[in-house]
């Protein structure tokens, strides 16, 4: 029943992480990131500190970025819509479909 943004929120944002960072460093990239900062629902400043702590763990470098800054929101919405991506309406989590 916790809301969004809870505390379940910070433990799946590390899990997702940990595993990019985890298939970076095997793969020979030298930096990994998530879109997840794109969503106004998501904190970016939490997500980036779990990217940055993960990179850490792994000498990988982070992107740290804000992707819904300057519109990128909306810029996201319209290159979807343009290039007919698909748009799923929740972050993945089972429990924000309920939300």
């Amino acid at each position: 029943n916790e809301k969004e943004g809870g505390a379940r929120c910070s433990v799946c944002f590390a899990y997702r992480l940990d595993k990019t960072a985890q298939y970076a460093k095997q793969n020979g990239y030298d930096i990994f990131a998530t879109t997840l900062t794109v969503s106004p629902h998501k904190n970016a400043k939490v997500i980036n500190d779990i990217g940055l702590k993960i990179a850490q763990k792994y000498n990988i470098e982070y992107l740290v970025a804000d992707f819904k800054k300057q519109d990128g929101y909306l810029k996201s919405i319209r290159l979807s819509q343009k290039y007919s991506l698909y748009r799923q309406n929740y972050c993945g989590c089972k429990y924000s479909l309920h939300n």
